[in-house]
């Protein structure tokens, strides 16, 4: 029997808090989006008041995807201030260069769990499957659940969740080994 607990996973703020202390992790994903490019929100004076704050948006202003990605990041944990339109901004840029870190990223914003206005299924689910197809273990687990769950518009797949949570326990992402070992005992 299967217990709640395997469905387990790190919560994503804390996860993204310690990639962004520890400098982040790139992955490139093959596909690209070819929607509109959004719009920077303004930035205010309280904003650019730290010269590294302002070295990081340079660099992500120019294109880096690494910059764009830390900068979403630094939005979302509140350095310098929690601004989520912001880190949409910055890690849908970085996404849709293929950096799987900031699309599981915007897959978590779209769920909406820290403001309900940002909650879109569909761009939850694309970025989501846009992560995990890019290699991401935190992106595979998370899909996985939902392909072991059936939630979020997902159907449910018992299959299609274990060759997930089998392909990121192959990236050494614990809590899949975990899930791979419960629905593999009888």
């Amino acid at each position: 029997m299967i217990k709640t607990n395997l469905l387990a996973r790190p919560t994503l703020p804390a996860v993204l808090f310690t990639l962004l202390v520890l400098g982040g992790c790139a992955s490139k994903d093959a596909g690209t989006d070819t929607s509109a490019p959004a719009t920077s929100p303004e930035t205010t004076q309280e904003q650019t008041a730290n010269p590294e704050f302002d070295q990081l948006r340079k660099a992500a202003e120019s294109g880096d995807v690494e910059s764009q990605f830390k900068l979403g990041s630094a939005y979302f944990v509140g350095r310098p201030v929690k601004d989520l339109k912001q880190a949409e901004f910055w890690w849908k840029k970085a996404a849709d260069k293929g950096h799987s870190m900031a699309a599981v990223s915007l897959a978590y914003l779209y769920t909406g769990r820290d403001d309900a206005s940002f909650a879109n299924r569909d761009a939850m689910l694309k970025y989501l499957n846009q992560s995990a197809a890019g290699g991401n273990p935190m992106a595979q687990h998370i899909l996985g659940n939902l392909y072991f769950t059936g939630e979020h518009g997902v159907t449910r797949d018992p299959n299609q969740a274990k060759a997930l949570y089998s392909a990121a326990c192959k990236a050494n992402y614990a809590v899949s080994c975990e899930a791979l070992k419960k629905l593999q005992t009888p």
